[in-house]
């Protein structure tokens, strides 16, 4: 058995390497996506209080917190 005839036997398996390439394409394709929505979602909470000293009024969640 010679390299050659191996090697022509093997050929079937260039598929696996094609599915591979495009499961990793979409993989990275919906985690670059992903980090762009983060980013929008952390520009929208950018804008939200940390606390209630900026509306005035007393915080329910945490009753022995200060104003």
């Amino acid at each position: 058995m010679k390299l050659s005839d191996v090697m022509s036997a093997a050929s079937s398996l260039t598929s696996y390497a094609e599915v591979a390439l495009v499961i990793f394409i979409g993989v990275f394709l919906g985690v670059a996506l992903d980090l762009v929505r983060a980013g929008q979602r952390h520009e929208a909470m950018r804008l939200l209080t940390l606390s209630d000293e900026e509306t005035g009024r007393r915080s329910e969640r945490h009753p022995g917190a200060r104003s």
